[in-house]
């Protein structure tokens, strides 16, 4: 039944990173925690989160080639959250092993329901003064690229998430950049950081790569999979559509899973 979930997880993760760029832990380390019995013990967490890491290195690489295929990226105003988030993962992944299992498990089931909800109240962000694409960045621009750079590295290597829906409201809400070029421009930076993130995971645990082989695989070949049609079907529908989507199947597997970690505990 374990590989029933781990599929299902690494298809709603894969899907996600398509249609919205989000890091395949916020869908599959709250399945993984609460539907998983393996995932329970003293390093779940940490392995579930590394899984989810891995996943999103070439789910996130396929993504944004289908992005950049359709001109959807943006790497001139996006170089510095892509310079600091690197620069972070790893630090984030070493504090993340030490406070264990309650703070990240409980962490990623929040974080899914939130984000749903935001999604549902409004499904597109983005500057009503934009600047063109490519433009260079202004001091201000630069400035809020470089907190927000620091901050979602951090958060990449802490709870495994790829930073793609927090990269995707700074590069709309504040850099100007239209939704598609945003998801583009932030999976083509999810896959450098999830590499970083995910090697110093195994490193620091190494059990992820001697025990859990075979979830790792699977994850891996079935969110690359379904982040590729997502990407697909997300570059020939409007925004709206896609950001409506996304926060109806977040909003409903958040709740679902709090409910099933908290009504039973």
């Amino acid at each position: 039944m374990e590989i029933f979930w781990i599929i299902i997880a690494a298809l709603g993760g894969g899907i996600g990173t398509g249609l919205a760029g989000l890091s395949n832990a916020t869908v599959m380390v709250p399945i993984l925690l609460v539907l998983c019995p393996s995932f329970r013990n003293e390093v779940g967490a940490y392995q579930a989160t590394a899984i989810a890491l891995a996943s999103d290195i070439l789910g996130s690489a396929v993504t944004s080639f289908v992005y950049i295929r359709h001109g959807n990226i943006d790497l001139k105003r996006g170089w510095i959250m892509l310079t600091c988030i690197i620069s972070m993962a790893i630090a984030g992944s070493i504090v993340a092993y030490e406070v264990g299992n309650v703070v990240l498990g409980s962490f990623s089931l929040f974080l899914t329901f939130f984000i749903g909800i935001r999604f549902l109240v409004k499904p597109e962000i983005q500057r009503k003064s934009a600047p063109e694409k490519g433009a260079r960045l202004s001091t201000l621009d630069s400035a809020i690229s470089l907190f927000f750079g620091l901050t979602i590295g951090f958060g990449i290597g802490f709870v495994g998430s790829g930073g793609g829906m927090m990269m995707l409201v700074v590069f709309t809400a504040f850099l100007g950049m239209t939704h598609k070029t945003a998801v583009g421009t932030s999976t083509l930076i999810m896959a450098f950081s999830a590499l970083i993130a995910s090697v110093s995971h195994i490193i620091i645990e190494p059990s992820i790569v001697l025990e859990r082989w075979d979830a790792l695989i699977l994850s891996i070949v079935v969110a690359t999979l379904a982040s590729l049609v997502s990407a697909k079907f997300a570059n020939h529908v409007r925004n709206r559509t896609v950001g409506v989507a996304t926060g109806v199947v977040l909003t409903v597997l958040g709740a679902s899973m709090l409910i099933l970690n908290y009504g039973f505990m």
